[in-house]
């Protein structure tokens, strides 16, 4: 990891990330688009943007500019990104193949000092930033070759997915968690999220047996894709960077499938669709439709991506942070207030 830098001049002893790391050119890059209030905690402030309007709001965050904001929902799953980063540089300091992550907020420019700030208080490596002014960022994040964007805005969400872009909202933990800072842990649903909803649409047409009885006649007939289901290969490919490395035992990703159904009557499916895609997920739990909530508090993932709000409502009780996917049958019979 050591060496001189880029530029030939040695680095900085004692930092943590070297200050001569040229970002990743987009095309190379797994391009993670957060807003500000899914990296930071803003909830004081949207208050009084939506109760005294955006003058008084950009005066508040210019007066407080020099006050840290405290951490947001995605704060964690940044910074587990960035561990990676390190690593992925120390074994291999010329490649660009690693994580991108882009400041996308429909702030007005003039928040921008104080969102610096913190990102500098806290060492974030967030280089872009985009600061629409009140814009919707949909188009940003097309030219950005977005990979992954997470927003607390439920409605930019939406027009993600269905401009194609993985998306998902943002949910507070209503718990303090001690998260791994050495580890980045994420767990999938599958339906909805990692495949599409296709099987998801049986079960709420024609009920539960029907959909046992259909999957395991097509057993052997990949699901088709869900929206996560490029990140979770983006994922597996920086692995694999590992993996090369003789690093498994010691890799800093790993990935979990949290799914409602029973191994026995429908699992094969989906780990049998994992393999058509050459996908490995490192572990898979089926819970035959127990909460997933407890099962969650054991694996402490940096965020938990599932497609039905019931299931983000119950992880955020017991303190995992989740992220809403707003894709298939199920928005149709849950909306979200």
């Amino acid at each position: 990891g050591g060496g001189p830098g880029r530029a030939g001049r040695p680095r900085a002893a004692g930092r943590r990330y070297p200050p001569l790391v040229p970002q990743p050119k987009p095309q190379h890059a797994i391009t993670v688009a957060v807003s500000s209030r899914a990296l930071f905690d803003l909830v004081e402030e949207r208050r009084i943007y939506e109760e005294q309007g955006v003058e008084k709001y950009v005066e508040y965050q210019q007066d407080n500019e020099n006050v840290t904001l405290k951490p947001g929902p995605a704060f964690y799953f940044v910074k587990a990104l960035e561990h990676v980063n390190a690593r992925l540089l120390e074994l291999y300091p010329d490649d660009e193949e690693r994580f991108d992550i882009v400041l996308m907020t429909n702030n007005h420019a003039q928040v921008g000092v104080r969102l610096i700030n913190s990102i500098n208080h806290y060492g974030l490596t967030i280089e872009r930033f985009c600061m629409t002014g009140g814009k919707s960022p949909i188009g940003y994040l097309t030219a950005y070759l977005t990979n992954l964007y997470l927003s607390a805005d439920s409605e930019k969400v939406q027009e993600a997915i269905e401009a194609g872009i993985a998306s998902a909202t943002m949910f507070t933990a209503n718990k303090d968690v001690a998260y791994s800072d050495t580890q980045l842990r994420v767990a999938f649903d599958g339906d909805a999220v990692l495949f599409s909803d296709e099987s998801e649409q049986i079960v709420k047409e024609q009920g539960l047996d029907r959909f046992f009885e259909h999957e395991q006649l097509n057993e052997n007939k990949p699901l088709a894709q869900g929206p996560l289901k490029g990140f979770l290969e983006d994922l597996g490919k920086l692995q694999k960077k590992f993996y090369a490395k003789n690093e498994r035992l010691n890799c800093p990703i790993r990935t979990f499938l949290v799914t409602a159904r029973s191994a026995a009557s429908s699992g094969a499916r989906v780990l049998k669709t994992l393999r058509s895609w050459g996908l490995e997920i490192d572990e898979a739990l089926f819970l035959a439709g127990a909460p997933k909530g407890p099962i969650l508090v054991k694996i402490r993932p940096h965020i938990f991506f599932d497609d039905q709000m019931f299931h983000i409502e119950g992880a955020q009780k017991l303190g995992t942070i989740a992220a809403h996917v707003p894709y298939g049958i199920a928005q149709k019979y849950h909306k979200s207030a």
